[in-house]
């Protein structure tokens, strides 16, 4: 007789369509999958490359005039689709290392355990790692698309924002056409915040089964002392989860080793002129729509990042209180492999260099409020 499904495998199986989608966009995937994926990313890829060619065209025709606020929007635009250009690219490299990590993920899923302290450790885990998830996939996306319509009307009513790109062989001069290129802007804006989003979620989702793995790995190491006595190569088995937690954890630092210094380097920017035109503006709605944007960008991997650092720093400190004295002295020998490993230092890097995390968050925030400080005490 088979044996039931486990609840978060059953949660996996209903999240997968959308899983699947965010994968195949994270790794330009258009020759596999559902016709219904490879037509809608093919789209965004020529709607995207299209809009970056408009708001390209914008700021060329731009060149000589005064620089105001409607040229540092367009650059900041031109600057995120350049991004996303770049990320659909790299996504074609990473394509061997995603298929690895999320053979990894499907493994942990399908995976199941006989004993039931074990078996509901990992289901409990899996299935809020799920659960979260599609409650900050529909949050964020509510959001966004609420925002957005909002910073449309705000542009259109504004004239000192006004449109981001330019229609060629087009006068918009005609009343009419005016009014259609600020609705087209208001529809370019949802269109190419999608592959956009779709991008990190696909980044977040994978974060948080490694983080669900972590949790899993934290709660057997805390009933080592109990499951020895009855699985005398438990010991063993945490090994082998902490390798590939390990594994997981480098491959998702390689494949946004790239992009997230790219975000991080973006919402600084993005941070640098929010904060310039509250200085000058802090009535103005439209900048804390830009800094809204700049957070949205980047906090979502720096939070990522955040609770990966402090998960692995807390496996050590819960190998210190077990009772490893306890233990036989082949199992002391195993479990100082397992301590060694706990100790050393892991986490998601971007450009190899910088930690991702809330203090660098935090750190771009300051820097970039220290500049607009310093640019606004000289031009006063």
């Amino acid at each position: 007789m088979a044996k039931p499904r486990a609840k978060h495998l059953e949660e996996f199986k209903k999240a997968q369509p959308r899983l699947d989608f965010l994968i195949s966009v994270l790794i330009s995937d258009v020759f596999s999958g559902p016709w219904k994926n490879r037509f809608i990313i093919i789209f965004f890829m020529l709607f995207n490359t299209f809009v970056w060619y408009l708001v390209f065209l914008h700021l060329k025709n731009g060149i000589g005039n005064e620089i105001n606020i409607n040229i540092l929007i367009s650059i900041l635009m031109f600057l995120l689709l350049c991004q996303y250009l770049i990320r659909i690219v790299l996504g074609l490299f990473n394509r061997t290392k995603f298929t690895v990590l999320m053979q990894n993920i499907k493994d942990l899923f399908e995976e199941q355990d006989e004993d039931p302290e074990l078996s509901s450790i990992m289901e409990f885990h899996l299935k809020n790692s799920v659960k979260y998830f599609v409650f900050f996939d529909r949050l964020i996306m509510n959001m966004v698309y609420g925002a957005i319509p909002l910073a449309s009307l705000y542009f259109r009513y504004n004239e000192d924002y006004g449109l981001m790109y330019d229609l060629p062989f087009v006068v918009s001069d005609n009343i009419f056409m005016r009014e259609f290129m600020y609705v087209l802007q208001g529809v370019i804006l949802m269109v190419v915040s999608y592959p956009l989003i779709s991008l990190d979620f696909g980044i977040i989702f994978i974060g948080l089964q490694i983080i669900a793995e972590l949790n899993i790995l934290n709660d057997f190491m805390k009933i080592m002392n109990v499951m020895l006595k009855s699985q005398p190569n438990f010991l063993k088995r945490i090994i082998k989860k902490h390798c590939v937690i390990l594994t997981n954890i480098n491959l998702l630092s390689d494949i946004i080793l790239e992009t997230s210094f790219m975000q991080l380097f973006l919402s600084c920017i993005t941070f640098m002129f929010g904060f310039s035109f509250l200085m000058k503006y802090s009535a103005g709605v439209g900048n804390y729509m830009i800094m809204f944007a700049g957070i949205i960008h980047s906090l979502p991997v720096c939070v990522l990042g955040e609770f990966i650092k402090r998960k692995t720093d807390n496996l050590s400190e819960t190998l210190y209180q077990t009772n490893w004295y306890e233990l036989s002295l082949k199992d002391q020998k195993t479990f100082l492999i397992i301590l060694g490993m706990a100790q050393r230092e892991y986490g998601l890097k971007a450009g190899g260099m910088y930690d991702i995390n809330l203090y660098t968050f935090i750190q771009i925030t300051k820097l970039a409020f220290s500049y607009s400080a310093i640019i606004y005490s000289l031009s006063k």
